[in-house]
Formats: structure tokens, sequence, C-alpha cells
């Protein structure tokens, strides 16, 4: 009841105290969420991509920054390993691709698949078809919306021109907006016909997948084609590792100053309603009040400043995640349990350690001062 009397005396102190709660705790949540956005973004082909194995040159490591070849025609001699259910190539790399109307060059990474199996192509269409001919293209909301286009524009890759027939959600991986073409086409692009960049193998479950990743490595390495062999739960490591390398250097940090922040705007408020009320501490004192009973004044104000900016920060968030992606697509805050909980856990923190330098000030009053005033 003290505290609350304390905390609400001054309403608009308390609006400010909880709003620059609110404010860090919003701070936290969408660093997080970029965090965890970036890393679903960063690895949705592959999760939704129909292989247990991935089959590249030897040495590869991710498809953003090791490059795989390997000669085509090898479905057959993989199909023959025992506990292979089914094989596809897959050819796909970064490239330049002129945007029509303004003529600008954009980075985007070009994926060739069958569109008979769909295996390796988009698994969300937003508009238009997701069966696509050689000489169309299925491209990623991001790319699409970001440049203006429309259904029935043509890209040019080179001298390749590709018309827009269809539009994919999920397909926009940190860096790289996906797009999508028939093998033919992509092999035209990239002069590889007698190359592919990755076999994908659908495992049939009859045999361990270690056995089978022995047995395709050893027919490869007779016929003088040395590979690397990565698990589908491999392959997402693999780019989790570095989108963690890569950006957790710079995340991390910003999430911390949004924690001090937090603590910083908690404990001057506390700090500042301590000092007002310094008197009126003494006079308790005076008449018997333990330290303790003090003390737990100053935390009750304390859980109530920082669970009212926790309730705060986390309306601005989803505010925040669900209208700002209107204006900027790829804006991806992903808002899940690790984020919220790990905010709660920092808030939690900022209110332990907030209350420490007005307790401190607070065990020192002297009950004289009452007396002598």
């Amino acid at each position: 009841m003290i505290a609350r009397k304390n905390l609400f005396h001054d309403k608009g102190r308390v609006v400010i105290s909880v709003g620059g709660v609110a404010l860090s705790v919003t701070l936290v949540i969408i660093l997080l969420g970029v965090y965890y956005g970036m890393t679903t973004l960063g690895t949705n082909y592959i999760v939704h991509t129909n292989a247990d194995l991935w089959v590249g040159q030897e040495g590869i490591h991710d498809l953003w920054h090791t490059y795989s070849l390997l000669p085509r025609g090898l479905a057959d001699e993989l199909k023959g390993v025992d506990g292979v259910k089914s094989v596809h190539e897959l050819i796909g790399r970064a490239v330049q691709i002129e945007v029509p109307e303004t003529g600008g060059k954009k980075t985007v990474y070009i994926v060739g698949f069958d569109p008979a199996s769909g295996v390796g192509g988009p698994w969300d269409i937003m508009k238009g078809s997701r069966e696509i001919k050689n000489g169309e293209a299925i491209v990623d909301h991001v790319f699409f919306v970001r440049n203006n286009l429309k259904l029935g524009d043509t890209i040019k890759v080179g001298d390749k021109e590709l018309k827009i027939v269809g539009v994919s959600k999920g397909t926009f991986a940190v860096v790289y907006p996906y797009i999508f073409v028939t093998t033919e086409d992509a092999a035209e692009i990239f002069g590889t016909s007698q190359y592919v960049n990755y076999y994908l193998v659908e495992l049939s479950g009859d045999r361990a997948a270690d056995e089978v990743v022995k047995d395709i490595t050893d027919r490869l390495k007779k016929k003088g084609v040395p590979v690397e062999i990565l698990t589908k739960e491999k392959f997402i490591q693999n780019h989790k590792d570095v989108i963690n390398e890569s950006f957790n250097s710079i995340l991390f940090p910003l999430v911390f100053i949004g924690f001090i922040i937090g603590a910083a705007v908690i404990g001057l408020t506390l700090y500042t309603m301590t000092m007002e009320k310094m008197r009126e501490y003494a006079i308790l004192k005076a008449i018997g009040a333990q330290n303790k009973f003090l003390r737990k004044i100053v935390f009750q104000q304390a859980v109530m400043i920082t669970f009212l900016g926790f309730a705060v920060g986390i309306g601005l968030s989803l505010l925040a995640t669900t209208f700002v992606p209107r204006f900027a697509p790829e804006f991806f805050v992903e808002m899940n349990s690790a984020t919220v909980g790990i905010t709660f856990a920092a808030v939690v923190g900022m209110g332990l350690l907030a209350p420490l330098i007005p307790i401190r000030r607070l065990n020192k009053v002297d009950p004289v001062v009452v007396f002598n005033a």
C-alpha cells in the first residue's frame, strides 16, 4: 500500500518511468526478434526443401560462402545406393539481375529446380502460379515489392529474359532474395550444362543416414568425384553458424545497452523518489520500522515499474512487428517464446539491479533527523 501510494503520488513521473522501461523492453525484443528472424529467413529454404542429404563438392559449408560444382548425370548412380528414395538436381548461385523500367542491377540468388517434382522450389506462393515453364520465374515477395514489379513483367539475367508468373513468401534469405526458375533455364544462365551445384537426396528410411552417406561417398570417390555430404540438420546448423558469426557481435552489445538503459531508468526513478521521501522513511524508522520493511517498499515500487514497463513494451513490440513490415517488407522480427522469455529475464534483472543504490542510501537514514528538523 505504501509503495503504491509513493509510486503513484506523481503520475507524470510514473508515466515517464514506465515509458522508459517500455522502450528499453521494446529495443531488447526487437533486437532479439531480428536475430531469430534472420536465423529463420536464412534457413527457411533448407528447412522447406524436401532433402535429407545435400551432396556437394568436397569442402562445402553453406549456400552463401562456399561454391559447389559436380558433374551432371550422377543421379542414377546415387539412386542405386540402398536406402535412397529419390535424387534431384539443383543449380543455384547468386547473380546480378536487371530490374525492368529502372534498369538497375540487384543481387539475387537464382535457384533452378524441376517443376515436375517441386523439390528445391518455392513452398509458399502469395500471388500467381507455382507452375513454371522455361522462360518463366517465381520471385521473392520482398524483391517483388521493393522493385514495384507486377505479374507478367520481365526481368533479365545477362541475355536471358524471364517472365514473372508467381511471387513466393519466406524466400528472402537475409541478404539475397530467391528467384526460382527451371533447371534448364538455370543451366543456360550459368553456362553449366555439364554441371550441377548439388544433388538433393531423399532417404527411404530403411537404412541409417550415416551408412547411406558412406556408400554414396565411396561410390563417387571410385568415379573420381570427391564429395561432401551434409545432413539437413547439419546444413541448417552451418547456416545458423554463419549468421551467428556475422551478427552476434553487433546485436548482443545492443541488447546489453537496452538492458542498461532500462536498469538506469528504474534506478533513477527509485533513487529520486527515495530521496524525496527520506523524511517519511526517517519517521517510519523512528516509530520502529526495520530496514527490511523499508527495502521491501523500494522493491515493490521497482516491481510495479518493471512489470508495467514490460507489459507496455510487449504491446509496442507487437505493434512494431505488425505495422513496420507493411512499409519495409524485409523487416522481419520473430517474436517467439525465446524472445519474450529472454526479455522477461532481462527485465527481472533490471528490477533487481535498479533498487540497489536507493536501498543503500535508505539503510543510512538516521531517525534523529526527524527530531532535529
